[in-house]
């Protein structure tokens, strides 16, 4: 791993990781509101979260974290509407922000409607500069990683990799046919917490080759913290490992 000083913990299986997750998000999130009166969260999309901020939604979880003071922002967005189903937003949307009482300028959506891709991503990097700068990095980025070994959508090949000059930028996934909006992987690495979500077999042999001894060149291969950078797997995810 490129930064070798990290957490690593392993789950018996999906649920168990989310609970364990919800609970570092109770904790990080309330230490934040008492030294400097909000909490700075970037979500990721994908299946892993999903649990996770089903259980966010619920009790206890809902009732333990400051969500009044908590600004809400997205590690990457798919350049979609916000109605379509493959929109990151609106799956976190009906699946937590609709159940939590966060205020709604708090909610930093990227705009995906009559404006173009390269746009998109200046003003939501405008709207994140209110809130995040060198100085207040965010408190914690939620990631998970593809088979492929990508993360946000940083996808092996990316500029994304290495751009130290952009914290948001747009990106073409030829894959998937359409454009994506992404953090670049020095942008992350500012955060103070940066927690990568990790669930299913699928993922193994991945994993194995993210943390074996020979550097693979892959994204998720990059991912780093400037203070704490939280592994979370289920057996599954760390069985070759």
């Amino acid at each position: 791993m490129v930064n070798p000083q990290y957490i690593r913990t392993t789950w018996p299986d999906a649920t168990a990781l989310a609970t364990a997750v919800a609970q570092l998000i109770v904790t990080e999130s309330n230490k934040a509101v008492q030294k400097n009166g909000q909490f700075t969260l970037a979500l990721s999309g994908g299946s892993t979260p999903l649990l996770l901020y089903k259980l966010l939604a619920a009790e206890p979880f809902i009732n333990n974290i400051p969500w009044k003071k908590t600004v809400i922002a997205f590690s990457d967005e798919r350049f979609v509407p916000a109605t379509s189903d493959d929109s990151n937003y609106k799956m976190v949307y009906d699946n937590l922000l609709s159940k939590v009482p966060v205020p709604k300028k708090n909610i930093l959506r990227v705009v995906t409607v009559k404006t173009t891709p390269e746009a998109s991503a200046k003003l939501y990097e405008a709207s994140l500069k209110q809130y995040i700068s060198k100085a207040k990095p965010f408190d914690m980025v939620l990631l998970g990683i593809g088979e492929d070994g990508h993360t946000a959508s940083v996808f092996p090949g990316s500029p994304l990799i290495t751009d130290s000059k952009n914290m948001i930028k747009d990106a073409w996934h030829e894959a998937s046919g359409m454009h994506r909006i992404s953090f670049t992987l020095p942008f992350i690495a500012r955060a103070k917490n940066v927690v990568v979500l990790v669930a299913g077999k699928n993922k193994a042999e991945v994993v194995k080759t993210l943390f074996a001894k020979k550097q693979s060149g892959l994204p998720a291969e990059s991912i780093a913290a400037s203070q704490n950078l939280f592994w979370y797997f289920d057996e599954g995810a760390a069985s070759l490992i």
